[in-house]
């Protein structure tokens, strides 16, 4: 009789021991899969990021490029297409900058319009040359300098998307 008590508690023990190891390694493998998704999603998010950041830096080099080649460019478009892309994917100060970085481009591109016209105004008017000369002089120097400040906030913009992709 104890010999059936003592095979009885074994098999008893056994069988604990069994389950419990099989639960054990169902919560692992559930953990396992859980890792493993959000390192997948984790990885996702980075790559929608890197999409975004790129997408912001081709649009505003475009945007440069149309300025600079005195073309017509849809600044509101820029903004409006790419604001909420960055609201989801970038951090707040990527947002942040990218607003400024926006507004700087509007302002040297504006101004670069003004200094057009008054080149083409000055060339319409001689009589009125010295005039314009010096109202031309003092827009040239705020068109360079609209500019240096947009360029260097452009290139912070792109060295923090950089730094938050790294």
């Amino acid at each position: 009789m104890m010999q059936n008590i003592v095979g009885l508690v074994i098999v008893i023990c056994s069988l604990l021991f069994a389950v419990s190891a099989a639960v054990m390694a169902w919560r692992l493998k559930q953990r396992l899969d859980q890792a493993t998704v959000e390192v997948q999603m984790a990885k996702f998010r980075w790559e929608e990021r890197r999409k975004a950041y790129q997408e912001v830096i081709t649009l505003l080099e475009d945007a440069i490029t149309a300025t600079s080649k005195n073309r017509d460019y849809q600044f509101d478009e820029l903004f409006n297409q790419l604001s909420p892309k960055l609201h989801l994917q970038a951090s707040e100060k990527v947002n942040s900058n990218f607003v400024e970085v926006c507004l700087l481009l509007e302002n040297w591109a504006a101004l670069k319009h003004d200094v057009e016209r008054k080149q083409h105004e000055l060339a319409q008017n001689p009589d009125r040359h010295t005039e314009l000369n010096i109202i031309l002089t003092r827009e040239r120097r705020e068109l360079s300098d609209a500019y240096q400040n947009f360029q260097q906030k452009f290139h912070e913009l792109g060295a923090l998307m950089r730094k938050e992709l790294s």
